[in-house]
């Protein structure tokens, strides 16, 4: 009784730490860091630029990151529409 016992402890915890390898991995997406900002200031910097709307970015590195982690989930798009800060889905990572 003792064995079958472990025999099921030790296949549950092999389940337990096994699950996150064989998840589903979410569907990702090369992006870059572009923060919006809304003052001119930051045209002072080299990576200082105009994103349209209004809006200015001082423009960051490429990423790899889950589609809905990007601007507008995805659907922001400088220099067109996108998300800003305050909206539910604005983030500063844009997707390429």
């Amino acid at each position: 009784m003792n064995r079958l016992i472990a025999t099921v402890l030790s296949f549950m915890a092999l389940l337990v730490v096994a699950s996150p390898a064989l998840a589903e991995k979410p569907e990702t997406t090369d992006g870059f860091v572009c923060p919006v900002i809304e003052t001119d200031a930051v045209l002072n910097s080299p990576h200082g630029a105009a994103i349209g709307e209004g809006h200015f970015t001082i423009l960051g590195p490429d990423v790899s990151v889950p589609v809905h982690a990007t601007n507008a989930d995805g659907a922001g798009a400088p220099p067109g529409p996108h998300s800003e800060p305050g909206d539910t889905d604005y983030t500063a990572i844009w997707a390429n």
